[in-house]
């Protein structure tokens, strides 16, 4: 064959090679292409979910830590004005009122909610950015201020050292970092980025970029559900704590109610002299003793951390719900008693 026909025959060749190549690169990016939307498609709707729990944890945690500071703020604060007046009166707890006489209040726990309430309530009151929100979430996820951050430790140890302004001070500062200090942080979605298919790169080259994104968001998924579980937990054990320090604090400020009216009459009866424990009746030193007892019992509650320091479900605050709530029924009566 003539060689002019070789080469044109081997042009045809080459230009049906070179289409047919071009056909491959194309169908290479478009399935490219396609998984990388799948990939942000499944990434985007996890996210969404998450956000959604994330929304609720947040609503749960801070109508408990509201719950809490509104118990402090109140009742607690009017029983420990009374405390300082009948904090020397020894009542003899009736067999009926043993059980939960176990929980009353004493001197140290008495100092502890009142570097609680003074170190929380300048942290809600500071005008600081992100200062309320993280000190209101701090109190219902932690109680304690200790197991919130390194920072608030530091603070525990100038309240050790009587350093209460010291203290207030710190934790102010540490609270303002805001979201990043909460439990929230610890179910954030996991960042993935999403690069558009170039037409600078080589198909193969796009499709391995799209199957590496493909399987980051596979993964951010599964780390979202994993999330998801530990939302819906935090919400429900904050809504478990809201309701029985509801339950805890109504009995409670009715005491506390009764208690100051007995104190008034009492102080009216003997101005200028401490009051003593023969200065009450049989029934106002029982009122004294459930009053005492809901006290210690409201603290407990408050107190108790429902998330660890990694942000996980503390078990040991179920066993502390589990316990108040079985003696719910023993403070109903013993207040019905005393009223």
């Amino acid at each position: 064959m003539p060689i002019p026909f070789l080469l044109a025959g081997a042009g045809i060749l080459a230009g049906v090679v070179g289409v047919g190549g071009h056909i491959d690169a194309k169908e290479t990016n478009e399935i490219a292409q396609a998984r990388r939307d799948k990939a942000k498609n499944m990434y985007d709707k996890e996210k969404d979910i998450l956000e959604k729990y994330q929304e609720d944890t947040k609503e749960a945690l801070l109508n408990l830590g509201y719950a809490k500071e509104k118990t402090l703020n109140q009742s607690m604060k009017h029983f420990l004005t009374l405390y300082e007046k009948i904090k020397d009166v020894n009542p003899k707890d009736p067999s009926d009122y043993k059980e939960i006489s176990r929980f009353s209040i004493d001197d140290t726990a008495v100092l502890q909610i009142k570097n609680m309430s003074d170190i929380y309530f300048d942290s809600i009151g500071s005008g600081v950015a992100g200062a309320a929100t993280g000190a209101v979430i701090a109190l219902a996820a932690n109680g304690s201020l200790g197991a919130v951050t390194s920072g608030l430790s530091l603070a525990g140890t100038f309240l050790s050292m009587g350093e209460v302004g010291s203290a207030v001070g710190m934790v102010g500062s540490a609270l303002s970092v805001g979201a990043a200090m909460t439990p929230l942080a610890a179910v954030a979605a996991p960042v993935v980025m999403f690069t558009g298919i170039s037409a600078s790169m080589k198909a193969d080259e796009n499709l391995e970029k799209a199957n590496e994104m493909l399987a980051k968001a596979e993964k951010a998924v599964e780390e979202m559900k994993v999330s998801e579980v530990l939302c819906k937990s935090i919400t429900e054990r904050s809504k478990l704590f809201q309701d029985l320090l509801r339950k805890l604090d109504r009995m409670f400020a009715e005491c506390v109610y009764s208690l100051d009216r007995v104190i008034r009459e009492k102080e009216y009866s003997n101005p200028n002299r401490k009051l003593k424990s023969e200065d009450f009746t049989q029934k106002e030193l029982e009122l004294i003793s459930v009053t005492r007892a809901l006290a210690g019992a409201t603290k407990a509650v408050i107190d108790t951390p429902i998330l660890t320091k990694d942000g996980k479900v503390e078990i040991e605050s179920r066993h502390v719900y589990d316990k108040m709530m079985s003696k719910l029924s023993k403070f109903d009566g013993a207040v019905k008693t005393v009223k």
